[in-house]
């Protein structure tokens, strides 16, 4: 019951803000993280994160300040994260971007010019405040526009204990508290890039929560949070208009130089391989720049293979369309062994007729 509660508290707490992400209360977490007023140029100096205006080849340093709020010592661990756009269509800060999913157009990771002073994880006492500090690089061949990334704290929490294990292994389930705050980094070099930039990148199928899916990826290719974006299309056999399957995203934001996949759901109908057409629309009303929409139309092509594959993979999937001529060879079959089976059954009865007599 207690571990059920604190993940409810857990849920409860969890607030997403423009440029930063909380996942901990005060009082449920045992710590706190404040922004330290930097004494660097600010864009905006009321903000909650770090909304910093740099030069090339600067060197700056920021500081937070971690407050101990409970009885027993507080663990900390600290990290440097670069942002992304999550499978949502939202930008996560609270997680570190792998380098293989690292879109083609970064090339300033913030991860990469960012480095903690501190030793990465911080003991506090009871009641203890503490500041610490992270250095940033701006490298001097940085182009116009925003890096972006987080300083991320997370509590240490104790092991699972004995029971919790074999909580675990009886149920399969695993509750995981983590009292994490996520702090945004927002650098901007020069001044804002004068327009966003969205490319479609390609069209595949795929399963999303094994459910099946196809993926359109797009890409925001300049150093520029895009905010406000809606996206709407339909699938189409090649070459024509009528829609197979239609979707849409509304209000979603990606983060400088990345990318993600605009979903089209399939239902319950099965995939099948052929040639298609994506339409997409896209458009953003971000307050930075004028209201601004893309059109694509991208060919793609679904194979045997794929679509075998997939439909297999998929969960909740109907059953394949029954074949009528399968069953109609079963019952002619069925018909002439019971054909069979009459005329073997009165031919004895002739014989022994006959051989009674």
């Amino acid at each position: 019951m207690k571990r059920l509660k604190q993940f409810l508290v857990f849920l409860l707490a969890v607030s997403v803000m423009p440029f930063s992400q909380v996942f901990a209360e005060e009082e449920s977490a045992g710590y706190s993280v404040a922004k330290v007023a930097p004494t660097t140029s600010q864009v905006n100096e009321s903000s909650s994160f770090y909304d910093l205006l740099v030069t090339p080849g600067e060197e700056l340093t920021i500081q937070s300040e971690l407050t101990n709020h409970d009885s027993a010592p507080v663990k900390v661990k600290m990290a440097d994260y670069t942002t992304y756009t999550n499978a949502n269509g939202e930008i996560n800060y609270s997680a570190a971007l792998k380098k293989k999913e690292a879109d083609k157009s970064l090339k300033v990771p913030f991860s990469e010019i960012a480095k903690i002073e501190d030793d990465p994880i911080v003991t506090l006492s009871p009641g203890e405040k503490r500041i610490v500090s992270m250095k940033i690089n701006i490298p001097q061949d940085a182009s116009e526009g925003v890096i972006l990334g987080s300083w991320y704290f997370e509590k240490e929490t104790e092991e699972q204990t004995d029971d919790q294990e074999k909580d675990t292994k009886k149920t399969g389930i695993t509750i995981e508290n983590k009292f994490a705050y996520a702090m945004a980094v927002k650098l901007t070099v020069k001044k804002e890039i004068s327009a966003p930039s969205l490319k479609l990148l390609e069209v595949s199928p795929d399963l999303n929560n094994y459910k099946k899916v196809i993926n359109a990826t797009v890409q925001n290719d300049r150093p520029a949070i895009v905010s406000n974006l809606n996206f709407s299309g339909k699938v189409t056999r090649k070459g024509e208009t009528t829609p197979l399957i239609t979707g849409k995203l509304e209000d979603r934001k990606m983060a400088p130089n990345s990318n993600f996949q605009v979903p089209f759901f399939l239902g319950k109908e099965q995939l099948k391989s052929g040639e298609y057409s994506l339409h997409l629309k896209g458009t953003t009303t971000d307050a930075k720049w004028e209201a601004k929409s893309w059109v694509w139309i991208k060919d793609f092509t679904i194979t045997k293979e794929e679509a075998a594959k997939l439909n297999k993979e998929a969960i909740n999937d109907p059953e394949p369309e029954p074949n009528y001529l399968v069953y109609l060879l079963y019952v002619i079959i069925g018909l002439l062994v019971l054909l069979l089976l009459i005329t073997l059954f009165h031919r004895k009865k002739k014989e022994k007729n006959e051989n009674g007599k």
